[in-house]
């Protein structure tokens, strides 16, 4: 058993901090290197956490989707041990697929405890930690999976004291950050596009739509009909977080500060689009560089280009609504004329790539 607890979440404070220690602790179990795991959860932000802790544990994620019948077909082809399955209460389940599962595979199923890692305490942390893998042993038929080094690890005082706050994942600061722009039949396409991604998509999101002023508070309350994110007018000093979706205001300057803050500031630049998915695109780029990302949604002219070319120089990700699926396509096909984008779909292809992305990302 552990001496202390250890944060395993990617999202905790302290993850830089413990991160060498945490390797150093859970890779001393190679008894578990050749269990491959597969991981079916309906939560982005739980099988980013899982996969990382698996994978520092020696163990080899084979399979890690959302609970659905394609991810049991390929759960038969995936040649995986241990099936380890994450099942929420605020989440409404398929008790037919979940039957199916109980029936039809064959492989040892390990139904997680979340509760360890909602509660953000240490000691349960460890506890949870521990558990799983006993429970992976057991099921292999693994009895000296603990090394020495593992059950009495040396791990430095100051870490032993540590009492930094852990934050849940609507807490999280928004570390990549993407912006969306459109104009002409935007809100519609914005509506479908954000209404296809999940809860807790590891990102924040700024919405630059040509529009009039008295339309901003209006637009957030139509799209946060559709959402499960959160979407908000501008607010001086509003802290940026992972789920948050702000609408660029008409006539200031909508920044993120250094330390994840809103600043609105007077607009000084001439733009010939109010509010102007340029500037925007450019800030978030000069900010964020290759954590940021742009999509151009459907629109009337070549507003986004200049932005979307400065991005690209910093790093990021530039995507397009198709042509075809646009109401109006100058906007993004002016893009496309100077920029090399990564991405081009409609509304909901983008979401879907867009949430394999970042969950690419957080499983580095």
């Amino acid at each position: 058993m552990y001496r202390t607890g250890v944060n395993l979440s990617a999202n905790s404070p302290c993850h830089s901090t413990t991160n060498t220690v945490v390797e150093n602790i859970l890779m001393s179990q190679t008894a578990l290197s050749d269990v491959a795991i597969a991981i079916a959860s309906d939560s982005l932000q739980q099988r980013t956490n899982l996969r990382r802790l698996m994978t520092l544990t020696g163990l080899n994620v084979v399979l890690s989707e959302p609970l659905t019948r394609l991810f049991l077909h390929k759960l038969e082809k995936a040649d995986a041990d241990v099936l380890l399955l994450d099942l929420h209460d605020d989440t409404d389940h398929d008790d037919g697929l979940l039957h199916e599962v109980l029936d039809k595979v064959e492989i040892p199923i390990i139904f997680n405890d979340v509760t360890a890692l909602t509660l953000n305490e240490s000691a349960a942390d460890s506890k949870w930690h521990f558990s799983l893998m006993q429970k992976i042993a057991d099921l292999r038929g693994i009895d000296d999976w603990q090394s020495a080094e593992f059950e009495q690890p040396e791990i430095p005082e100051e870490l032993l004291n540590k009492k930094e706050p852990k934050l849940r994942h609507d807490q999280n600061l928004a570390s990549q950050v993407w912006v969306l722009g459109a104009s002409l039949g935007g809100p519609e396409t914005l509506k479908r596009f954000l209404k296809a991604l999940p809860k807790d998509i590891p990102a924040g999101f700024i919405i630059t739509q040509h529009l009039g002023a008295n339309f901003v508070t209006k637009l957030a309350e139509q799209l946060n009909r559709y959402t499960k994110l959160k979407v908000i007018p501008p607010r001086d000093g509003h802290v940026f977080l992972e789920g948050d979706v702000i609408i660029t205001p008409v006539g200031e300057r909508l920044k993120i500060n250094p330390i994840g803050n809103v600043e609105l500031n007077s607009l000084t630049d001439n733009t010939h689009y109010t509010p102007s998915i340029d500037l925007t695109i450019s800030d978030v780029a000069e900010r964020y560089g290759d954590r940021a990302g742009a999509i151009i949604f459907s629109g009337m002219g070549d507003d986004g280009k200049l932005g979307c070319a400065r991005l690209l120089e910093k790093g990021g990700q530039v995507w397009l609504q198709s042509s075809e699926s646009c109401v109006i396509s100058s906007m993004p096909d002016n893009v496309k004329k100077v920029c090399d984008v990564q991405f081009v779909g409609n509304t909901e292809q983008l979401a879907r790539k867009l949430t394999e992305h970042l969950e690419a990302i957080e499983g580095v």
